[in-house]
């Protein structure tokens, strides 16, 4: 099974809170943008504080498609319609099951509904 516990995520505000009780229920590490009461950052700094914590950003910001990225950022962006937890969090299970997080050390995670997408950084 390719999950691996030692990943730990920052949920970006947009994101369902359900999405950071499922990941503690996989026993995932996963803190909230609200959590750390820095509500409104700019995208730039959440991928800073992302780096500096060494956690993997989730969002739903289509806005860090664009971000250039260093070596050590690490973002999934979930891009599922509607974004609404019953057609996420399953989703989202699905990709946890199958998904090697070493494939974030050269590219951002675009995860949509059918198919997961790899875009070089």
């Amino acid at each position: 099974m390719p999950q691996s516990h030692d990943a730990k995520f920052l949920l970006d505000e947009n994101v369902s809170n359900n999405l950071r009780k499922l990941l503690i229920s996989k026993g995932y590490d996963a803190i909230t943008i609200q959590e750390l009461n820095i509500r409104g950052a700019k995208n730039s700094e959440l991928i800073e504080l992302s780096r500096q914590k060494s956690r993997i950003l989730i969002t739903y910001d289509k806005d860090f498609i664009e971000y250039k990225y260093g070596s050590e950022d690490k973002l999934i962006l979930i891009d599922i319609h509607p974004l609404i937890d019953e057609y996420v969090l399953p989703n989202f299970s699905e990709f946890l099951n199958s998904f090697y997080f070493e494939e974030l050390n050269n590219n951002i995670v675009i995860l949509k509904e059918d198919e997961i997408v790899l875009k070089k950084k």
